[in-house]
């Protein structure tokens, strides 16, 4: 009949083989979008411009899944459209004055409308009637389903850069937006920023026109900025249900249920408040250069999703409850060893950021941000943001394997609560592109590392608990005694043999499955090559190009067994603050492409 056979005793997974040939995901995208402005001079000093920019795309999925597997065993055929449409009408005023030989004044008041209306519609049909038919009326149970929101902005901005003679540079700016997604008490928030640069190379004589330092600009800066909660949270709803019951005398039934999400209308907008300091530099005839900056973020108001108890009648609301800081530092470093017909060009950044969580929401100690509440990224007072919480091994005092209590049959013993297992925020990254370019071709490749950050992996876990890779090529059935204490708090001293050790050491508490994410990658090379102007005189075209790109095309992650050559650049919680967790993830996968790019 088609229906898949087991391929492990007493075990409900799924036969791999029978999902590969038997279920499907499917995706399509369509996209549009596009700008148009237009700019007139109203003075030598003041200019106006209009621009509006569209960007609209259709996203249509398909999970297609014979009956007869043991997931779903009766089938389904689950099909998703989704209609995103964003409009921004923008408004400027720009203007650049000198008021005398020393100090000049620029800068822009503007006004900008932004709407975004998103439409998602689908179809769920379960109980497949002929095999191997994926159509939806091939399905005796449908379930329909569709959301709509629409979420509006609009801002009120102004600048103003005042400038002493080319060197000395103060600039202010403000902008005020009015939400919809907020009531109307909270919908107006104002930001301003400020910012002071000073040229050194402009302002002292003696470092004009040198070979050594070509330019030199310090800066510093304090920003603030606003976050926005999404669509609908604010109120408290209604959730209909048609057909909700068939009475035996055939009269249908509908029903109004009151949601589980709570409205809070007192909810706001969240502050980001950011001071940075920062150096600009380049040497030796430009061949070098070099951007510094150091930042400190405070951001308050959080908006976070809060669980509430369902004696309340709703199990969950949406508050501005928490405080985060962020600290860091960005470099910036470009190189050019070869410059001329033949040209070698070097970008290499690092980033790290330090990030701790100050501050929840009273009474609350702990804040479920992604996956579960017993396994999943979590928010908790003087822990990094998105902190991994799960089963721990449970230890006799302090860290380390020669901590963890050994029970009676020699195996780790697990803790009874969760707790903090990792940190999925890496150390640093850092990036490094090359681009060569002789005439009209180029060849540029980025390397990428990551360095740190855990992740939590059922793959990887799985694989080696169960032997079956060749990390794990060695007799399961020896006899160790594994590292630890027992629970008099003497060494350990009691055999077990290897294979329960490790199926016990992934499985029994979640820490076993957490490794370390560190992972160097090619993740680009591109080839391209940009024709001649002298042969496009004759033709339509102002230029033409062409290129081809490869992406993700070789990675290694170090602290990974070998054998399971796991990426880990892999989420399996979808789309949102979620990280560092695997669970049994379909890999990452090569792309390449080829771009054409003509004007007219």
């Amino acid at each position: 009949d088609g229906s898949q056979v087991y391929y492990r005793r007493g075990s409900a997974i799924q036969n791999p083989l029978w999902t590969l040939n038997n279920a499907a995901d499917n995706e399509t995208v369509k996209r549009f979008f596009g700008r148009f402005q237009l700019d007139y001079e109203l003075t030598d000093w003041l200019s106006a411009q209009y621009r509006v920019g569209i960007d609209q795309y259709t996203q249509n999925n398909r999970r297609a899944v014979n009956k007869g597997g043991s997931q779903i065993p009766d089938g389904q055929l689950l099909t998703t459209e989704r209609l995103n449409e964003i409009t921004d009408h923008v408004l400027n005023l720009l203007y650049s004055y000198r008021i005398n030989d020393d100090l000049e004044v620029d800068g822009v008041v503007g006004v900008n409308f932004r709407k975004e209306d998103s439409n998602f519609f689908g179809t769920n049909s379960t109980n497949q009637f002929v095999f191997d038919l994926q159509t939806h009326n091939n399905y005796t149970v449908h379930n329909s389903f569709s959301n709509l929101t629409q979420e509006n902005n609009i801002g009120l901005y102004g600048t103003a850069t005042l400038g002493y003679k080319s060197f000395l540079y103060l600039n202010f700016q403000a902008r005020n937006d009015w939400t919809s997604v907020l009531e109307p008490a909270n919908r107006s928030v104002f930001y301003p920023s400020a910012s002071l640069s000073f040229i050194p190379t402009e302002a002292i004589s003696s470092l004009q026109n040198n070979s050594v330092i070509n330019y030199l600009k310090l800066r510093v800066g304090f920003g603030t900025s606003a976050g926005y909660p999404a669509p609908y949270r604010t109120q408290s709803v209604l959730a209909t249900n048609t057909n909700a019951f068939v009475t035996q005398g055939g009269t249908t039934l509908q029903t109004n249920a009151v949601s589980n999400q709570l409205g809070n209308p007192n909810l706001q907008a969240e502050i980001h408040e950011e001071l940075e300091l920062g150096i600009e530099a380049r040497f030796l005839d430009n061949r070098i250069g070099v951007d510094l900056s150091a930042y400190d973020k405070q951001s308050s108001d959080l908006i976070i999703g809060l669980q509430l108890d369902p004696s309340t009648g709703f199990t969950n609301t949406t508050v501005n409850a928490a405080e985060l800081e962020n600290r860091g530092v960005e470099l910036g470093l470009n190189l050019i060893p070869v410059r001329g017909a033949f040209t070698w060009d070097i970008n290499l950044n690092y980033t790290r950021n330090r990030n701790i969580i100050n501050k929840i929401a009273d009474g609350v100690d702990q804040v479920v941000i992604a996956g579960f509440t017993n396994e999943g990224n979590f928010a908790i007072p003087g822990q990094p943001y998105g902190v991994i919480q799960g089963i721990p091994f449970d230890r006799l005092d302090g860290a380390g394997k020669d901590n963890i209590i050994v029970n009676s049959i020699g195996e780790y013993e697990t803790g009874a609560d969760i707790a903090p297992i990792g940190d999925p925020n890496p150390n640093w990254t850092g990036n490094v592109i090359n681009q060569f370019s002789y005439k009209g071709l180029s060849l540029g490749a980025q390397l990428s590392y990551v360095s740190g950050g855990d992740i939590f992996s059922t793959t990887v876990a799985t694989m080696l608990a169960r032997g079956n890779t060749i990390d794990t090529d060695v007799n399961r059935f020896i006899p160790v005694i594994l590292p630890g204490v027992l629970p008099d708090g003497a060494p350990n001293d009691i055999q077990v043999y290897l294979g329960d050790a490790m199926f016990a050491g992934y499985f029994s508490a979640s820490e076993g499955a957490v490794f370390d994410g560190t992972v160097v990658r090619l993740r680009e090379v591109s080839l391209a090559y940009s024709i001649p102007r002298r042969l496009l005189e004759s033709s339509p075209f102002g230029s033409a190009s062409i290129s081809i790109v490869g992406e993700n095309l070789w990675y290694k992650a170090p602290n990974f067994p070998k054998g399971v050559n796991f990426d880990p650049e892999v989420l399996s919680l979808g789309v949102g603050n979620g990280r560092g967790f695997d669970y049994l993830t379909g890999p990452t996968a090569k792309k390449y492409g080829v771009n054409i790019n003509v004007t007219f």
